[in-house]
């Protein structure tokens, strides 16, 4: 009989990026569960590196999530899932492809997922932490997990971009798929603060550079996801949409605010934690910079 702690587990989680950062107190979880299991993520090819160095998990296994068409792609991950000694699968994804690949490629391995019936939990995390819960595996992470070794050591990229002192840290964009998750007053608000003395961190991602034409401040485009950590985790306040390096400012456990339109709830995206906080509106275009930096300035005033 094969000890519980000994096991070889195969937890499952694709992403997106703030999904993913959800993950991190789970999977926490999962470790101190079978604090001597073998553990494998089977994650997106955008998160290889991230999950490597993720102390949780002992290896990873990348799915691009080929179309089912692709069958050499796909009977290439199945023989390699196959070839696995796992013990149990964890599908934290939960998705029509995962269940597929429990239905027809791991049929006879223990299984810890939702079924396709179950009914919808409020929000991503609320419907992890059930599924733990229903497993019998304590929750004592989902909310305040140790995110401290994905903070990269960035003192000489701020040192290459002239920053030197403590700064606010802005996060305009959003993937090109979530255009609408933009609020589109940030340059006027970096305006604004830089006018009030502030010093203004302006992060952008692969895909943001025309936003960066428009901004004042410090621009920081090509971090890879530490030094982003990194930058994130040196700032005094954070701004930004509805989008991955929001969530990992808010797992850091900074002040901050992440702004939502009519398309998304902060409920459900779980980002609102301890210091960091959203704003919901109907029309992101009716929410004025004005509105948001007095809340900014609150938070300053309380902090002096």
């Amino acid at each position: 009989m094969i000890q519980e702690n000994k096991k070889h587990i195969l937890v499952i989680k694709h992403g997106a990026l703030g999904d993913l950062m959800q993950s991190v107190g789970i999977l926490m979880d999962i470790r101190l569960r079978y604090h001597s299991g073998v553990i494998t993520l089977l994650t997106s090819p955008a998160y290889l590196q991230l999950a490597q160095r993720c102390p949780y998990i002992n290896d990873v296994i990348v799915d691009n999530r080929a179309p089912i068409w692709r069958v050499d792609q796909q009977f290439k991950l199945q023989r390699k899932l196959q070839r696995q000694p796992f013990d149990l699968i964890i599908d934290l994804q939960n998705s029509d492809r995962t269940r597929m690949y429990r239905q027809f490629w791991i049929p006879k391995t223990e299984w810890i997922g939702r079924s396709a019936e179950a009914e919808a939990p409020v929000s991503g995390l609320a419907g992890l932490i059930e599924l733990l819960n229903n497993a019998g595996i304590p929750v004592q992470h989902a909310y305040h997990p140790d995110m401290s070794w994905m903070v990269a050591d960035v003192s000489a990229i701020l040192n290459q971009h002239g920053i030197d002192k403590e700064y606010i840290a802005l996060i305009p964009g959003s993937s090109s798929q979530h255009l609408h998750k933009r609020w589109p007053y940030y340059a006027a608000l970096a305006t604004a603060l830089i006018n009030e003395g502030q010093q203004v961190v302006v992060i952008l991602g692969p895909e943001e550079a025309d936003i960066g034409k428009q901004l004042p401040g410090h621009l920081i485009q090509g971090l890879n996801w530490f030094e982003l950590a990194g930058v994130l985790n040196g700032a005094k306040f954070v701004v930004g949409n509805d989008t991955g390096p929001s969530h990992i400012a808010s797992y850091l456990n900074k002040p901050g605010l992440a702004i939502f339109g009519p398309t998304t709830s902060a409920a459900r995206a779980e980002i609102g934690h301890r210091n960091f906080k959203t704003i919901e509106v109907d029309n992101l275009a009716a929410l004025t910079f004005d509105q948001v930096l007095t809340h900014l300035r609150t938070h300053l005033k309380s902090n002096l």
